[in-house]
C-alpha cells in the first residue's frame, strides 16, 4: 500500500511590470498573450483548452519538450477585469494526483506601471511535488509575463 501525505504550503509572489493594468489583465485574459508564459521556463503547452470567464473551465496539458505529462485541471472563481483573478487547480502528473491550488492574483495600478500579488495555498499530495518546486515554477511564468509585456 502507498504511503498517503498531505503537505500544506503557501506561496507569495509580488512583481511590478511597466505596463498598464489592462495589459497585465489581458496577459492571463486573452488566448494568444497567455500561451507565451504559461508554463515554467522553456517547458511547452501541448494542449489547452480556454474559458477565461467565472466558471470557466480549462484544462492544460504540459512539461518539457518530449514529455509533457502534466495536466493542470482549472476553474475561475472570480473575475474582476483588471483587478483580481481566484482559480482553483489540480495537477496530475501521469495520471498521479500531485497538487490540489487554490490562487489568487492582485492586479492594481502603480503610477503608470502595474503591481500583481499571487498568492497560492497549495496542498501537495503523497509527496509528489512541493513548495520549492511550485514555487520557482510560478516565479518563472510571472517573469515571462515581464518579458512578453
Amino acid at each position: 500500500m502507498t504511503k498517503r501525505s498531505a503537505q500544506h504550503g503557501t506561496i507569495r509572489l509580488e512583481r511590478r511590470y511597466k505596463a498598464a493594468p489592462a495589459r497585465v489583465f489581458a496577459a492571463w485574459a486573452e488566448p494568444t498573450a497567455r500561451a507565451k508564459w504559461d508554463v515554467p521556463g522553456r517547458w511547452v503547452i501541448a494542449e489547452q483548452s480556454f474559458d477565461f470567464r467565472e466558471g470557466g473551465h480549462e484544462l492544460k496539458r504540459f512539461g518539457p519538450k518530449g514529455d509533457p505529462h502534466f495536466v493542470a485541471d482549472t476553474r475561475y472563481l472570480d473575475i474582476v477585469p483588471q483587478r483580481r483573478i481566484v482559480f482553483g487547480y489540480s495537477m496530475t502528473s501521469r495520471g498521479m494526483p500531485i497538487s490540489v491550488s487554490l490562487t489568487t492574483v492582485d492586479i492594481s495600478a502603480d503610477g503608470r506601471n502595474t503591481h500583481l500579488l499571487l498568492a497560492e495555498q497549495i496542498v501537495f499530495l503523497d509527496g509528489n511535488d512541493n513548495a520549492a518546486n511550485r514555487e520557482e515554477g510560478l516565479a518563472s511564468m510571472l517573469d515571462k509575463i515581464g518579458e512578453t509585456l
